[in-house]
Formats: C-alpha cells, sequence, structure tokens
C-alpha cells in the first residue's frame, strides 16, 4: 500500500456580521483545515491542521511543500513520515508555526488511514481502552459580556450535564475579576471554573489578579503570557496556589520540555492539530507523565479534530479532561462529520468505535463552505 495523493481544503463559516468577543479578538468566522490522504488501494485518511490565522497559507502548505514528501510513501509507517516531514521542513528555514499545523494534519489523516486498515479504533490501535472522558464547556462560548448573562449562560450548561467550564479574561482585571465573582456566585462549589486569559497580560497585572481567583476557587489559569515568555510563567507559578496550563502554542515536545523543566507550567494542553499530529501529541503526554502532570489537550474548529482528541485521552495514562466546543452554531463539529462529539448528561463522552478516527467526513461541505482569506478573529 502506498500513498496516491494527500491534499488539503480550507473552509470558513462566516457569522454574517455577528460577533463573539474573547481574549484573542472578535471571532467573526470559523476556519478549519481539513487534509485528505489517499492510498492506492482506495483507503481514505482525513485528519484536520489549525487554520493559524491563515487558513489558505496552512493548506497551501499541505499542498505544495508536504504532499511531495510523503506520496508514493507507505502511510502505515507514521513515525519515519513525520520525521521525513521534519527533518526536510522544520528543522531550519521553515514557515514558523504554520509548519508544525501542517504536519499535525497530514499525520492525523495518516494515523486514520493505519487504523482503516488494521479495522481498528485510534484508541484501540495505541493501546487505549474505551472509557468515559470528564468533559467541560469551552470553544468559541462564554465571552466578554456582563456578569448576569455570563452567568446566565454557564447555568444553561450546567444544566446540560457540565461539571466544569471555562470563562474568558483579557478584558481587565476589573472586570474579569467581577465576571468570575458573579459566575462562582451564581453556581455555586460544585461546578469547576477555568478560566483562559488568551495571553492578555503582563505579570504585573497577573500578580493582581491571582489573588482574587483564588478566592474564587479556580481550577486553572490558562495562557496568562504569550507562549515566548516562559519565564513569567516560571516565576508566576509558585506565587500562586491555581496551577497554570499552557501548551496549545508551544508545539513538538522540545517546547513542551521546556515548559516542564523550567516548572512553567502544571497542565499540558497540546492541540493535536498543532502539536504535531497524534504522533507528537502522544509524546507530549507522555513526557508530562514522566513529571507527572496532567494532558488537558487544547481542542480545534472541526469534529476531525475531536475524534483524534478523544482517542488520546483514552490512551493516555495522565489525561484529565476534554474540552467541549459549546458554541451555538458550528457546521464543522455539526455536519463535517458524523457521528458528531456529543457530552452526556453526565458531563462526560467517549471516543468513537469505529476504525481509524471512527468518523466519516461529509466532503460536500468542502464546496458548501469555501475558505474565506483573512484572519477569523479581529
Amino acid at each position: 500500500m502506498k500513498i496516491r495523493d494527500v491534499s488539503a481544503v480550507a473552509l470558513s463559516y462566516d457569522f454574517g456580521g455577528r460577533s463573539i468577543t474573547l481574549g484573542v479578538g472578535k471571532a467573526v468566522k470559523r476556519d478549519v483545515v481539513v487534509v485528505r490522504v489517499r492510498t492506492d488501494d482506495g483507503i481514505v485518511g482525513y485528519g484536520e491542521s489549525h487554520h493559524a490565522l491563515a487558513p489558505q497559507v496552512v493548506a497551501d502548505l499541505v499542498n505544495t511543500s508536504l504532499a511531495p514528501l510523503v506520496v508514493g510513501e507507505d502511510p502505515l509507517a507514521v513515525e519515519h513520515l513525520w520525521d521525513k516531514m521534519y527533518f526536510s521542513q522544520g528543522r531550519t528555514h521553515h514557515a514558523g508555526w504554520a509548519m508544525w499545523k501542517a504536519m499535525s494534519g497530514i499525520d492525523i489523516a495518516l494515523w486514520d488511514i493505519r487504523g482503516k486498515a488494521l479495522g481498528l479504533p485510534l484508541w484501540r490501535l495505541l493501546g487505549g481502552t474505551k472509557k468515559r472522558i470528564r468533559a467541560y464547556a469551552g470553544g468559541i462560548s462564554l465571552g466578554y459580556q456582563p456578569p448576569e448573562s455570563l452567568a446566565e449562560e454557564a447555568q444553561g450548561y450546567v444544566e446540560q450535564g457540565f461539571t466544569a467550564l471555562k470563562l474568558r479574561l483579557g478584558d481587565s482585571v476589573e472586570n474579569d475579576l467581577a465576571r468570575v465573582r458573579y459566575v462562582r456566585q451564581a453556581l455555586g462549589d460544585h461546578v469547576d471554573i477555568m478560566v483562559d486569559v488568551n495571553t492578555k497580560y503582563t505579570y504585573q497585572q497577573m500578580l493582581r489578579l491571582a489573588p482574587g481567583l483564588e478566592e474564587c476557587n479556580v481550577y486553572w489559569i490558562e495562557e496568562p503570557f504569550p507562549p515566548d515568555n516562559v519565564r513569567d510563567y516560571a516565576l508566576l507559578a509558585p506565587r500562586t496556589r491555581i496551577p497554570l496550563a499552557a501548551g496549545e502554542n508551544h508545539f513538538l515536545r522540545y517546547q513542551a520540555r521546556q515548559l516542564l523543566e523550567t516548572e512553567a507550567v502544571q497542565i499540558l494542553q497540546p492541540d493535536v492539530s498543532k502539536a504535531g499530529g497524534v504522533t507528537e501529541t502522544k509524546k507530549i503526554a507522555d513526557l508530562a507523565a514522566a513529571y507527572r502532570r496532567p494532558f488537558a489537550p487544547h481542542t480545534s474548529m472541526s469534529g476531525i479534530n475531536s475524534a483524534a482528541t478523544l482517542a488520546l485521552l483514552a490512551v493516555c495514562s495522565n489525561a484529565l479532561i476534554y474540552e467541549a466546543d459549546v458554541a451555538r452554531v458550528n457546521p464543522f463539529r455539526d455536519d463535517l462529520v458524523s457521528p458528531k462529539p456529543v457530552v452526556g448528561r453526565d458531563g462526560c463522552i467517549e471516543p468513537y468505535d469505529g476504525p481509524g478516527l471512527g468518523i466519516e467526513v461529509d466532503e460536500s461541505l468542502f464546496a458548501k463552505y469555501p475558505g474565506i482569506p483573512g484572519p477569523c478573529y479581529y
């Protein structure tokens, strides 16, 4: 069996003038890059590359820089192909973070092929077991709004069965604390509240913010600083009893090692569509396990990423929790794949049983939602 062709397509869903304000800016559309790998005996594998705020650029990297490296190769040789892409395009003169995202989509598709060829779901192929995984309400949700409406939205997720949810911070220290305090009071103490600062704050601002978050018994503080500011992560970590979480914007096992060695982060959050695919994300999770640190992966934009993430959570000994995208409308979650990811009334979700990722992809959406140039956040 050989790889016959590799292609990537950028898809976009326009919010139609509506926007949701988060720490990263105003979300005006949702982007996804779908990668398709075909073999010469008819097996098709699907992966997802994170859009990198430039989805067509990422798709071009897959189609023009990486595809020629893997066409004609054995699709089951996933470690060999990962190394080939890395050594050819990743060591020097590469396209920065976008290259790791492009590689991720191909790697996920190769694991999908591997599972389909062997008739095994990804979680079993990797040595995992079927289990229910706790989920929290995340994704594009719970953005900046008055405390009253934010608490109402949060209560709605709790009524659906969620026992944990994530609030978006980075507005101002005063506004952030007002929202967190109001939601904590409204929900009581039985719901875990995570917070995501989306890299917006300085060290001094976090010293002002952290004590108030401790009073609200916050579960973790996610990405208080930009990913290149590892020193401030390491300085803040011993100054708060709340664990710091990061990793969605740190790539490959090498940056994960820096976070662990410097004790900058206590919860690792690699994204399988960013960090190097299934192959590399499993290595990052195992590295975190060696430091006795939990694995709580970030999820991207579609059901493809969700399927791969659920499989990894079913495999890794240090799996902590799954991030469920609870956006009101997301065709890439609900329509692109079947079955779509569904969190049960117990606040948990299971990996899929079908071979490979365990999903079917509806390619009719490729024409329905053509890629829109430009970033999805402003």
